[in-house]
C-alpha cells in the first residue's frame, strides 16, 4: 500500500491539501462531530430496520456507515486510537466491497490517480483538486471491460 499512500500524497501535495509526518487526528468542532455522528447513527437505525433480506448493497452499505460513524466519533472524542481502528475498518470494507464485486483494485486505483493528477488545484479551504481545462477523466470502462474479459 505504500505506493498507492505515497501516490495520495503527491495529489495532496499538489492540490495544497494537507500531507501528515506523523498519525494524528483531523481538525475538528467536536461539537459539530459529535452531532454529525449521531446523525449517521440515526441513518444506520432506518438502515438496520428494514427488510431483513437486504440486498448485498444494502449490508455493505450498513457496513461502511458504521465505520464511518466510528471515525467520526473518534474524532469527537480526540481518540486517535479509536479513529486508527475506524480508519482500518474503513480500509477493509472498501476492499470488501471490491472483493464482492470483482473490481480489479490497482488498474482502477492507478487510473483514477492518473485522472486526479490532471487536476488544477483548488483553494486550500476546498482541499481538493478541480477539473480544469486539462482535466482528464478516468478511462474506467475499458479497464473494467478488460477485466471482465480476463475472468471469462
Amino acid at each position: 500500500m505504500k505506493s498507492h499512500t505515497n501516490a495520495v500524497a503527491d495529489f495532496h501535495n499538489k492540490v495544497s491539501s494537507r500531507v501528515a509526518d506523523t498519525a494524528r487526528l483531523l481538525e475538528c468542532d467536536r461539537d459539530n462531530a459529535r452531532q454529525v455522528a449521531l446523525e449517521l447513527r440515526q441513518t444506520l437505525k432506518v438502515l438496520a430496520s428494514g427488510d431483513s433480506s437486504k440486498s448485498e448493497l444494502m449490508l455493505r452499505l450498513e457496513f461502511a456507515l458504521e465505520e464511518l460513524c466510528e471515525w467520526v466519533e473518534a474524532h469527537a472524542d480526540a481518540d486517535l486510537v479509536a479513529a486508527a481502528d475506524a480508519w482500518g475498518d474503513r480500509c477493509y470494507v472498501l476492499l470488501g466491497d471490491a472483493v464482492a464485486t470483482g473490481m480489479p483494485v490497482d488498474k482502477i486505483f492507478w487510473e483514477v490517480h492518473r485522472s486526479n493528477m490532471t487536476k488544477a488545484s483548488a483553494p486550500s479551504s476546498h482541499g481538493k483538486g478541480t477539473k480544469s481545462d486539462g482535466f482528464e477523466s478516468p478511462d474506467l470502462a475499458n479497464i473494467l471491460k478488460t477485466a471482465s474479459t480476463h475472468q471469462s
